[in-house]
């Protein structure tokens, strides 16, 4: 079966699990620098990858939590997903100021913010917030060349033959939670 998912650092997974971060900040791969950053989905699986992580774009906390990531970096040419999410809003901004605001939201810090915002300066900022769920059973599946590359989004064949959405289990935050983080994100973005 082919399965969609977006490509994200395995730190940041760690953050979206824990629910410490709640948004992703969007610009596209060097593969999507013509166009930008397309959500080609509203809902779909996250593909931890190991590339241009660096501990030194990561506020303390994360940054602390970095080297354990890296120990579980793809064995046996395998990736493990273990993350689902829905994207609730999805906004565009070329507002830096607004952009440097939103750290209690994520894991990253100043330096990644300003490289985001550097990066393809032509092209807007996404900010998307996810409902993150976590599976019930990972999913294992065979790395593949492509996979591999700065890109958002891609397909691939999950080993396992069960019904993925019976699979999905119960959100990282509870309704109330995710419902306070919510609303403190649209009063930051002033919506």
């Amino acid at each position: 079966m082919t399965i969609s998912a977006l490509k994200e650092w395995a730190i940041v997974c760690k953050g979206l699990e824990e629910g410490r971060q709640t948004i992703l900040l969007r610009k596209g791969g060097i593969m999507e620098r013509k166009h930008g950053f397309e959500l080609r989905h509203n809902d779909f699986y996250i593909f931890p990858t190991y590339e241009h992580q660096s501990k030194d774009l990561l506020q303390q906390e994360y940054a602390d939590k970095f080297e354990s990531i890296l120990q579980g970096e793809h064995l046996n040419n395998l990736n493990t997903i273990y993350l689902y999410a829905k994207v609730i809003f999805i906004t565009e901004t070329f507002s830096r100021e607004m952009v440097h605001d939103l750290r209690d939201f994520h894991i990253w810090n100043e330096k990644y913010i300003n490289a985001r915002m550097n990066y393809n300066p032509e092209k807007p900022l996404s900010i998307i917030l996810l409902r993150v769920y976590r599976l019930n059973k990972a999913l294992s599946v065979s790395l593949s060349p492509q996979q591999a590359g700065c890109r958002s989004w891609i397909d691939f064949q999950s080993l396992s033959t069960e019904n993925f959405q019976d699979e999905i289990g119960k959100p990282v935050l509870s309704n109330d939670i995710f419902q306070k983080r919510q609303t403190q994100l649209m009063e930051a973005i002033d919506i």
